[in-house]
Order: C-alpha cells, then structure tokens, then sequence
C-alpha cells in the first residue's frame, strides 16, 4: 500500500493544524508536521486522507427506512429533523456503514463549513480521499476512550459514536450522559492532562507519541465515516469539473465520429477502385493471352509471359520492354492519334490505331524510325465514315 498523507484541519476555520505521512499499520513515515504541507508532498501522494475538527461534526445514529443508501442519504435530514438545533437545509448528512441491526450512523455538519474546508484545501492543490471526523479516528478498545489535547477532549464512546468538547466542559457533558444512563465504569485516557471524573475510573495510557501519530493509528483502525458524500463526493466533484467542457468533448466526439465515417468511406473508394483496376488488369491479360486458365496474379503472369516470348523469338539488341517504353512514348506525345489495340507475337509489336489523318499516322511512323534502334512500318491504312484512319502499325526492333 502507498503513503498516506493525513492532515489535521484546526477548528474554527483557522487553517491547517499539522499533518503526517503514515504507512499502511498507521506508523509515521517522518515526525510531525505543523501547518501546510508543501507541494511537493501533495503532488507526490496519491492517498489524501484529511482529519477535520471533531467539535464541528456531530455523531448521531437513525433507523434505517430501507437499504438504499441514496434513498436512506435523502431521508436522514427529516428523521433526525428533532434531534438538530440548526435548520437541516443547512446541513450536510453522511452516512456510515449499517451495523448489524437497522440503525445506521449518520456524521452531521454545516454546509457552510463543508465549503470553508473545500475552498480551504482546493488553495493548496488539495484532492482528498476521505474527510473523516477526528472524533472517530481516536483509538478505540471497544469502550470509552478519550484523548486530551491543548484544552480539547475528544472522546469516542464506539466504533462510530462520540463527541468532542473542551477539559471545562466534560464534566458537565459526562453529567448529562449519567443521567441517560450512558456513562460507563471506566475509560482510556490518551494524553498528559490529568482529568478527574466523578464515578469513572480513568486508565491513564502511558504513550509519548503526538496527537496526530495516535490519530493516525485510530484511522488505520477504523471504522470510520467519510464526510465526502452526496454534493462534496469524488464523483460530484469530477462531475462539477467537467461540466463546462461537455460542449467541447461532445463535438470532439461527433468529429472523431465523423473523421472516422470519412476514413471508412475514403477507404471502401479506394478498395472499389482497386477491384475495378484489379478486374481491368485480368481483362487486358485475357485478351492478350486468351489460352490462359488460371489466373492469379495478372500482372506478375502477363511479366512472365513476356520474359517467355522474349527468350523464345529472341528481340534483338533491343529489349522488348525498352521498346515498349520507347513506343509508348513517342504514341503519348504524338496528337490526334490514339491506341485502339496492341498484341506482341514473334518479336514485333503490332497496334491498332486511330489517326485524324494520315499526315499524322506518317508523322509517328517517322517519329518511331527516328530513334534509330526499331523500325515502324505501315501495314494498313482505312479512312473510316467519321473521316479518321484506322491503321495497322507493326514495330520492330532492329538486330545488332
């Protein structure tokens, strides 16, 4: 398990009180600190555990009308409505967990002092884990236990019972609790303060550790009651956070959606084109080698053909393929003539063309005669109705 940093708010709103990193069994991890911790320490914990003043939280218990624990949230303030001084729309409820009966404990605070902590740790950079009640992180036999410290009793009288009240005052609070018949025969004192306590046997525990390090060891104990439910949870918090870039991710949404439909449409497009281009490239093979059965791969099959031809008819010193480029070059630069047909048998190369007139298709012959390494002759020349010529060419390449 990471580091805890558990940080002790001071009552009143008057800031932070110390704080202390502890290990998993709630030992110190260094000695304790007063005020702040630095931002170094903030960024670097994960697990932020914050001890509020347990004179501000009262500790109250109610019979539960149901299992739902949002439904039990929402009714808590009218059940205990009697038990509250203050108005319950002022006040902020959390719930503990339910014990083995039909009671549940329920941890009271004011709203406005829920917000004066929130402020006061959202200043310093401060994401905390739990908000837990000092009250309920001092540690516990079973029994009573109190824990004295400068003028302040904090007293846990169960797992999720207590009350927190200064050294002047206990005496009156413990008269009132021995009237309800609430007061037990004896208690644990953590502390140096020597209290003295009609009717009640005081176990002075003999501990020279601080404040906070045994609050950290009643935390690890638990149980406990985190204040951060209902508007002040984790989730209402991120909720609050990302509420004004909703706009915004949803229309980052909607356009990686969208660039997604495009790359998707882009990409069938392109898989038609290569299938047209696939199926053209089986068409020209078949017309150039109609004998062929099984076909695989056209290009790769029409390039062996051709190696095949060149090795069986024997070209010359001049390469078929070169000649081919050759030709098609200067055909692609010659203009109003165009190529209806080509074949290659026995090493010359035959095409089918279609001039404007024969003044151009004699222009290409000597285009093609001009190069010096084939030879283009005219096999057949007709004037067809739209009076362009349609002509037989035979290329050849001449022999070394």
């Amino acid at each position: 398990m990471a580091e805890t940093l558990l940080i002790r708010l001071a009552p009143a709103a008057q800031g932070f009180r110390d704080w202390l990193l502890i290990d998993e069994q709630g030992q110190g991890k260094g000695p304790v600190q007063s005020g702040a911790p630095d931002a170094g320490i903030i960024n670097s914990i994960r697990h932020v555990v914050v001890l509020v003043p347990g004179a501000e939280v009262s500790l109250l218990a109610m019979r539960v009308p149901g299992r739902n624990r949002q439904k039990v949230l929402r009714a808590a303030p009218y059940v205990l409505e009697e038990q509250l001084a203050a108005d319950v729309e002022q006040l902020h409820f959390a719930l503990g967990a339910v014990n083995g009966g039909d009671h549940c404990p329920v941890a009271v605070v004011e709203r406005g002092r829920m917000d004066d902590w929130q402020a006061l740790l959202q200043a310093q950079g401060i994401s905390a884990s739990q908000w837990v009640p000092e009250t309920l992180a001092v540690p516990t036999d079973g029994g009573w236990n109190l824990l004295v410290d400068a003028g302040t009793v904090l007293v846990r009288t169960g797992d999720y019972d207590g009350f927190a009240t200064d050294t002047d005052n206990l005496a009156a609070f413990i008269a009132i609790l021995r009237a309800k018949e609430q007061v037990p025969e004896s208690a644990r004192v953590f502390g140096s303060t020597v209290l003295d306590l009609e009717g009640i046997d005081l176990d002075l525990v003999e501990d020279s550790a601080q404040t906070l390090e045994l609050l950290a060891r009643g935390y690890v104990q638990g149980p406990v009651i985190d204040l951060l439910q209902g508007k002040y949870s984790r989730r209402e918090e991120w909720g609050r956070l990302l509420r004004p870039w909703k706009t915004s991710a949803a229309l980052l949404l909607a356009g990686i959606i969208l660039a997604g439909v495009s790359t998707g449409l882009s990409y069938y497009h392109l898989s038609t084109q290569k299938e047209q281009l696939a199926a053209e490239i089986e068409a020209v093979y078949r017309t150039a080698f109609p004998n062929a059965r099984r076909i695989v791969n056209p290009r790769a099959q029409m390039e062996q053909q051709l190696k095949k031809l060149q090795r069986k008819t024997g070209v010359g010193s001049t390469d078929f393929l070169a000649m081919l480029a050759e030709t098609a070059n200067v055909v692609r630069a010659a203009k109003g003539i165009s190529v209806r047909g080509a074949s290659y048998r026995d090493g010359h190369l035959d095409i089918e063309l279609l001039a404007d007139n024969l003044q151009i298709l004699d222009k290409l012959k000597q285009d093609l005669n001009s190069g010096g390494r084939m030879t283009a002759e005219i096999q057949s020349a007709t004037k067809e109705k739209n009076q362009k010529v349609k002509s037989h060419m035979r290329v050849e390449g001449k022999a070394s």
